[in-house]
């Protein structure tokens, strides 16, 4: 199979996820995904119909025929025979389908995929393997799933915490890696920023519950902003609330600020806490005021290996972070240009 066919079919498999994510599907493969998505709340609570529709409609955008070859411009993958390496991948579970794209980087160059899914997120990879098999059978020796085979892989791609990534290291250092770990996204915000920006804002914020690298978990404000400008354009997500884990999670920091008597303000959806760190904890955002601008892009670049994304004027547009294009590398590291010379 060469790079043409390979692109081919993920345009193919694109047009399923598209059909899947839609409010009527068509082929029996997206009517078979669609019924799978609408079950991953009873495995995951964190998954609900919503959220992986979002997820799935994002990847079926991705995987357009004109945007992946605008992708795989510049990049000399090569169909020699034999060159195929067995690439382990150890995938995150945090929001549905976020390991799909090492999925794709893996099998677009030629490379076998050599899986672990996580215990949060494992069926719908599973089905879309299953529906891109279908779609061309030779895939069908360059995917394993199982999750058993991670010490023959030639190179090692895993995505975890802090914590895992003491444990990537341990394991597999002696192999060509990317290790991922704990990566935030921030959002800059200035007296000039439209009140559409705020309320678009809001979908960084709020989108999987928070559950995302790409999401915000922090944001920047001129002195003395008013933090109701805030919780007033966001009330389009107040429903937040009305999911049991994140109003867990909501009460317990509510409950353990209140113990602690720290000073928070509290729109009773959501909790904005004034605090240097950058990773708030569930139902939280974290604040920080700036009084002057070009400081503040410096000290941001200090800490530019901590955050994923930065949402802002001069920076992504607000409400996109959920919406990476091919090109938008986690960590910012090239998977491909990684990928190609093990080939």
């Amino acid at each position: 199979m060469n790079l043409k066919q390979r692109i081919i079919t993920f345009a193919k498999l694109g047009e399923i996820l598209s059909d899947a994510a839609g409010k009527n599907p068509g082929s029996i493969d997206s009517i078979r995904l669609k019924a799978i998505m609408e079950n991953q709340y009873q495995l995951n609570r964190w998954f609900t119909p919503e959220n992986v529709i979002k997820s799935v409609e994002a990847l079926g955008n991705m995987l357009r025929m004109d945007k992946i070859e605008k992708w795989l411009t510049g990049y000399s993958i090569t169909d020699k025979h034999g060159n195929n390496k067995n690439i382990g991948v150890i995938m995150a579970g945090n929001i549905p389908l976020v390991g799909f794209h090492d999925f794709l980087c893996v099998l677009i160059t030629g490379n076998r995929f050599v899986g672990k899914t996580s215990s949060k997120d494992s069926q719908l990879i599973k089905e879309v393997a299953s529906i891109l098999t279908g779609i061309d059978p030779r895939f069908k020796k360059m995917i394993d799933l199982s999750g058993t085979n991670l010490n023959y892989a030639d190179a090692i791609i895993a995505t975890g915490s802090d914590n895992t990534f003491r444990y990537f290291e341990y394991y597999y250092s002696n192999k060509p890696h990317i290790f991922r770990k704990n990566r935030n996204s921030i959002a800059i915000i200035d007296n000039d920023t439209p009140d559409k920006e705020i309320r678009d804002l809001g979908a960084d914020i709020f989108s999987y519950f928070g559950l995302g690298c790409r999401n915000v978990s922090k944001i920047y404000l001129p002195a003395d902003y008013k933090l109701s400008i805030l919780s007033d354009a966001w009330q389009d997500y107040s429903s937040v609330i009305n999911h049991p884990p994140y109003n867990n999670n909501y009460i317990y920091n509510k409950a353990l600020y209140k113990l602690n008597k720290t000073r928070i303000y509290d729109p009773g959806y959501f909790i904005l806490k004034e605090d240097i760190e950058l990773l708030s904890p569930l139902s939280v955002l974290f604040f920080e005021y700036y009084s002057d601008q070009l400081k503040l892009e410096n000290s941001i670049n200090n800490i530019s290996d901590k955050i994923q994304c930065i949402m802002g004027k001069n920076h992504l547009q607000y409400g996109s972070s959920q919406y990476p294009e091919l090109w938008d590398y986690a960590d910012n590291t090239d998977t491909i240009n990684f990928l190609v010379p093990i080939q």
